[in-house]
């Protein structure tokens, strides 16, 4: 009876490890994914911060042409 018990515990205990190893596998997929995803989102926002300078400069542009063919 002793070495059922024993085998019980020790299959119990490499159901805790197991379990605890899918838990910190879902944790650090969890981490990565949240990583990633702010990532993107900052270079998102990179991404169009450069577009609305550019499209300032465009406006910039136009409005100096504008003034100086007023001018004429």
């Amino acid at each position: 009876m002793a070495g059922l018990t024993a085998a019980g515990t020790l299959m119990d205990e490499d159901e805790d490890a197991e379990e605890k190893r899918r838990r910190m596998e879902a944790k650090i997929a969890a981490e990565n994914f949240g990583a990633a995803i702010g990532f993107a989102a900052g270079a998102a926002m990179a991404v169009k911060e450069k577009l609305d300078e550019q499209a300032m400069r465009e406006e910039q542009k136009k409005q100096q042409h504008e003034q100086a063919m007023g001018g004429l």
